[in-house]
């Protein structure tokens, strides 16, 4: 009886099974194939299998689960580092390409070569136009963009220098009327003086001008014109043998100028013995000598 036991002890069969569970939270059933996991049930079970005297089967399971963090789960961190670590890069990206910027300093009314080394000094190209200009010649009259402007480094700041004022031909006026030539020259846009000179030319009639007909001058410039008053000549009145006061009156009266020198004669004391010119013509304003007696 004895061997009969420890034979069928030894028929006793012990079978293991060892499967994985996938779980949700909550949900003993595994998800839908592709969804992340959030766990996995490691389950093992043993299972002994022995026949009593009887001869009945009898059954002993043992239940071992353990729990291990899922796929689903890693996968979701390795996307989130994954994510972290490509706005990183986006940012970094962002920083180092985004060009430097710098405000553009004010160089109006500067001289060229000064304004150009001010904007070379802060990284800026200078794009330089000459035009008329009543600034003075070769300073920087307008700038653009203004100062002040932010702009990329490099960028180009265009420069206005001043080439002096605009010119153009100055109109001839000789040989016309005074009010004529004025006319003529104001249409031009010049501005007009005159002063008058004594001329072979009838009165009021422009014998010369400065520029002369056909310069270069600034628009606005002045030109002046030289009006005729005639010859200027006049009769020397002869005033030997008068008193000096009848004297002088008659050289003032031709608008010559007496110049009254006391000479030692025999004539009375006062009377005008001799005269330089004596006659003839003079211009207008000369002088005339006057020897008058002492007595």
């Amino acid at each position: 009886m004895r061997d009969d036991r420890e034979e069928r002890v030894r028929s006793d069969t012990t079978t293991t099974e060892e499967r994985v569970e996938m779980r949700g939270p909550g949900d003993p059933v595994a998800p839908p194939l592709g969804e992340p996991e959030v766990e996995q049930a490691v389950v093992r079970e043993n299972e002994v299998v022995r026949q009593r005297e009887d001869g009945t089967i009898e059954r002993d399971t043992v239940r071992e689960e353990r729990r291990r963090r899922s796929r689903g789960s890693q996968i979701g961190l390795v996307l989130a580092i994954l994510a972290l670590l490509a706005a990183a890069a986006f940012g970094a990206w962002w920083y180092f390409t985004q060009a430097s910027t710098t405000d553009v300093p004010a160089v109006e009314g500067m001289p060229l070569d000064r304004a150009v080394s001010t904007l070379q000094d802060d990284d800026l190209k200078a794009g330089i136009v000459t035009q008329p200009s009543d600034a003075p010649q070769g300073t920087v009259f307008r700038q653009d963009p203004t100062a002040g402007t932010e702009v990329d480094d490099g960028s180009t700041v265009q420069l206005l220098v001043s080439g002096g004022p605009s010119t153009k031909a100055v109109p001839n006026a000789v040989g016309l009327d005074e009010a004529v030539a004025r006319d003529r020259l104001v249409a031009a846009g010049f501005e007009v003086k005159s002063r008058e000179v004594f001329s072979e030319e009838k009165p009021g009639m422009v014998v010369s001008q400065t520029p002369a007909a056909g310069a270069d001058a600034a628009d606005g410039a002045s030109v002046t014109i030289a009006v005729s008053k005639g010859t200027g000549l006049v009769d020397v009145p002869n005033v030997v043998g008068l008193s000096r006061g009848e004297a002088e009156a008659e050289i003032s009266s031709a608008k010559l100028e007496a110049n009254v020198v006391e000479v030692p004669s025999t004539d009375p004391a006062g009377t005008v013995v001799a005269q330089n010119p004596v006659g003839g013509q003079a211009r207008e304003g000369s002088t005339v000598r006057l020897n008058v007696s002492q007595g």
